[in-house]
């Protein structure tokens, strides 16, 4: 799964802090194996 996210919070974050983040919110989702692999790229708004 490729996935995009965009998102203010992201504001000064390191692209690792940004990407923590992402895995945080679907924690349960990456631990149950509903989501077998996650390709990430994180923006802030233009």
């Amino acid at each position: 799964m490729q996935v995009t996210v965009i998102s203010s919070e992201f504001n000064g974050l390191s692209l690792v802090k940004q990407h923590q983040l992402v895995y945080s919110a679907l924690k349960e989702e990456l631990a149950s194996e509903a989501i077998h692999a996650l390709a990430l790229k994180t923006e802030t708004p233009n």
